[in-house]
């Protein structure tokens, strides 16, 4: 069986009303973070996705590289701030069953950057159940 793929940059109010929908009409949602570091208090989240139906899939990038400035940029998605977006989008997430890998660190960014602990709502960590069924390979390709 062929499964459709739709996979969306959010960069757009139309693509941030689709991510809305997505989220509410799901009951248990993959979240993973972009960061522009490994330090959970002085890095930054430079993106964010969530999948709450196989083959679908949506990635918000809150900052992008200037070359030309060589920093990091908030990224503007229809006039407003995708950190401003990201904070209103973010307790959606609360309730639903989140799957993520590696959920420690995820969850500790999201927490220290906008204030928003998915701790409590984590279902499922992909990255332990890797360890459970693999316990010397851990996920990182040691079989």
């Amino acid at each position: 069986m062929q499964i459709e793929k739709k996979y969306y940059h959010v960069d757009s109010i139309e693509t941030v009303n689709l991510l809305i929908e997505h989220i509410n009409n799901s009951e248990v949602i993959a979240y993973d973070t972009e960061t522009d570091g490994l330090n959970v208090r002085k890095g930054t989240i430079v993106g964010w996705s969530v999948s709450g139906e196989e083959g679908i899939g949506f990635y918000l990038p809150t900052q992008k590289w200037n070359a030309q400035t060589n920093q990091l940029e908030e990224c503007i998605i229809g006039g407003k701030g995708a950190h401003g977006i990201t904070k209103k989008l973010l307790p959606l997430l609360k309730g639903k069953k989140l799957v993520m890998h590696n959920a420690s660190f995820d969850c500790r960014f999201t927490k220290n950057y906008y204030g928003v602990s998915l701790l409590e709502d984590l279902w499922v960590d992909t990255a332990l159940l890797v360890h459970t069924v693999q316990e010397e390979g851990a996920g990182m390709g040691v079989f």
